[in-house]
């Protein structure tokens, strides 16, 4: 791979202005309750993304934050207010667990900002709202409106997976992306390979590499370059390269390193793999280009 300026996509990053919005997750009292979480409790901007040579940053999609659950829309205007000196997109919030008037409702009030999509973490209690039959009205109006959803679940969970190759098979019209590889775990690695081997007959589903520091969330740890190069090696086997995308999740990599260092050892871990140029400028901006269709600056 060459060493003159590489281009990054980075289809995974959050920025925030604690005065601005609510961030509920990130006030003191409220949970999560992690040991380094006043690393999170400061503004995070535009400006802070900077990437040092040979990298340049030519593009991010911003998921939702907690800016105001109840009003999504206004994470999206504050958004749009910021100075980004390269392209992006967005990703808004979306209570899939609403009634689904108010679902829709509040999806009428985020089209006016163009989002490239919509995110729900289908986490604890919530596991429960990817199996509700209300989400089959969702997906179809996120499809008509050519919106992709966000899904962060638990990709090793039988159930799980089933539910997103149904909705794919219902919904083909409809763009899914796994958010932090499926949150892959060594401890069941195997289950998880399955998944993946099953989802891979689907075209309209990719997924974003990222969310390593979440495995020892709120602490200081080291980038496990090791488990890294063991996921990756899998999902390249089971997806092809323009349905994955290298992301960082920042600030929260910031747990395991400057976001500089992170673009540097994905590079690293990526030769030492042997990638090839073709399909590291896939993992690392042309796959996010196309799936969040972003025109570049």
């Amino acid at each position: 791979m060459s060493e003159q300026c590489i281009g990054i996509i980075d289809p995974h990053l959050h920025v925030w202005q604690l005065s601005a919005g609510h961030y509920h997750w990130l006030r003191p009292n409220n949970p999560p309750h992690w040991p380094k979480k006043a690393l999170l409790q400061q503004d995070f901007l535009p400006a802070d993304l900077a990437l040092q040579s040979p990298f340049r940053l030519l593009g991010v999609v911003h998921i939702e934050a907690g800016f105001n659950n109840q009003q999504p829309e206004q994470e999206l205007f504050w958004l749009s207010q910021q100075h980004w000196p390269f392209a992006y997109r967005s990703v808004a919030f979306l209570d899939c667990a609403a009634p689904l008037g108010e679902v829709e409702r509040k999806l009428q009030a985020l089209l006016p900002y163009h989002p490239a999509g919509v995110r729900h973490i289908f986490e604890g209690k919530d596991e429960a709202v990817l199996q509700r039959p209300e989400l089959e009205t969702i997906a179809a109006w996120l499809a008509q409106h050519q919106l992709l959803l966000e899904v962060q679940c638990d990709l090793s969970k039988a159930s799980n997976w089933q539910r997103l190759a149904e909705l794919a098979v219902k919904h083909p019209k409809l763009q899914l992306v796994l958010n932090h590889a499926g949150l892959v775990t060594s401890e069941r690695f195997s289950d998880w390979q399955l998944a993946l081997q099953q989802l891979g007959q689907y075209p309209t589903m990719a997924m974003k590499l990222s969310g390593w520091e979440m495995q020892q969330a709120g602490v200081t740890s080291s980038f496990d370059s090791r488990w890294f190069q063991r996921v990756l090696s899998a999902a390249l086997e089971l997806l092809p390269t323009d349905r994955l995308m290298l992301a960082s999740n920042f600030p929260l990599c910031l747990w395991q390193g400057s976001y500089q260092q992170l673009w540097q050892q994905y590079h690293q871990l990526c030769q030492q793999l042997g990638v090839s140029t073709v399909d590291w400028q896939q993992l690392s901006q042309h796959s996010a280009k196309s799936w969040y269709r972003l025109e570049l600056i």
